[in-house]
C-alpha cells in the first residue's frame, strides 16, 4: 500500500512539473513584446526605386525577428529571419505597380523551437508609379493648365504631386488626388500659388498615399534629383 502511494505521489508531481513546465515556456514567448514603429524608412539610392529599406523597435529578450511582406491583399507573401543584432531589413527587386505591406513580430529560441511574440503594427510601402502622359488642357494662353495621368498602383490611397523648377533644389506640394487608386490624375493650374508660365520648365513627381487606420502614413520622400516627368509651355 506504501508504495502504491509513493508511486502515486510520485506520478502527481511528475504531472505537476510536466503542467508548469510548458506554461512556463509560453509565458516566456508571450513577455515578449510585438515590435513598435515598423515604419517604411527609405528608398535607396537607385533609378528605378525599387528598393527600400523597413524598420522597427528593438524587442528585449529577444533572439531575432521574423519578417513576412506581402501585398495589401495577402498575396504573394515573403517570409525573412533577421538577426537579434539588426532591427532593420532591406527589400530588393519591389514590383511598382502595387503598395506592399511589411509586419514584424520577435522570437525566442527554446528547445521546442522557436516562440514567437505578436505581430507589429502594418508597415507600407508606396512605390512611385513609373509612366505617365501629358496633355495640354489649356482654356487660353493667360490661363495655362497642364493634365498629368499615370499608372495605376494598386493598393494605394490616392496620390500627392509635387513640384519643383529646380530637380535637386527644393520640391513643393502642388495637389493631392482622391482618397483611391484609380484618381491617376490631376490638372496642373499653379506653381506654389502663382498661375503657369511660358518657357519655364516644371518637373514633377507623383507620390502613393496609404491609410492606416484611417490616417495617411508618413511616406519618404525619392531622392531630390528624382522626377517622374516635365512640362512646359512654348
Amino acid at each position: 500500500m506504501l508504495k502504491t502511494v509513493k508511486r502515486l505521489a510520485a506520478v502527481c508531481l511528475a504531472a505537476v512539473m510536466a503542467m508548469g513546465f510548458v506554461p512556463a515556456q509560453q509565458a516566456e514567448a508571450a513577455a515578449l513584446k510585438k515590435p513598435g514603429n515598423c515604419r517604411f524608412v527609405k528608398w535607396l539610392e537607385n533609378d528605378d526605386f525599387d528598393e527600400c529599406t523597413i524598420k522597427w523597435d528593438k524587442v528585449a529578450g529577444a533572439d531575432g525577428y521574423q519578417t513576412l511582406l506581402s501585398l495589401t491583399n495577402g498575396s504573394r507573401a515573403k517570409w525573412n529571419n533577421v538577426s537579434k543584432t539588426k532591427t532593420s531589413i532591406n527589400y530588393y527587386d519591389i514590383d511598382d505597380d502595387h503598395v506592399w505591406q511589411v509586419i514584424v513580430r520577435a522570437y525566442k529560441n527554446t528547445a521546442n523551437g522557436k516562440q514567437y511574440g505578436a505581430w507589429s503594427n502594418l508597415a507600407f510601402i508606396t512605390p512611385s508609379p513609373d509612366d505617365y502622359r501629358l496633355k495640354n488642357v489649356s482654356p487660353n494662353a493667360g490661363s495655362l493648365q497642364e493634365k498629368i495621368s499615370w499608372d495605376i498602383v494598386k493598393g494605394s490611397n490616392g496620390y500627392n504631386v509635387f513640384m519643383t523648377t529646380t530637380p535637386k533644389g527644393t520640391w513643393y506640394w502642388n495637389k493631392s488626388t482622391d482618397t483611391k487608386a484609380t484618381a491617376n490624375s490631376a490638372v496642373i493650374t499653379k506653381y506654389r500659388g502663382s498661375k503657369l508660365k511660358k518657357y519655364t520648365t516644371y518637373y514633377f513627381r507623383v507620390v502613393t498615399r496609404r491609410k492606416r487606420n484611417g490616417v495617411f502614413c508618413t511616406v519618404p520622400m525619392p531622392s531630390s534629383g528624382y522626377y517622374l516627368g516635365t512640362f512646359r509651355f512654348n
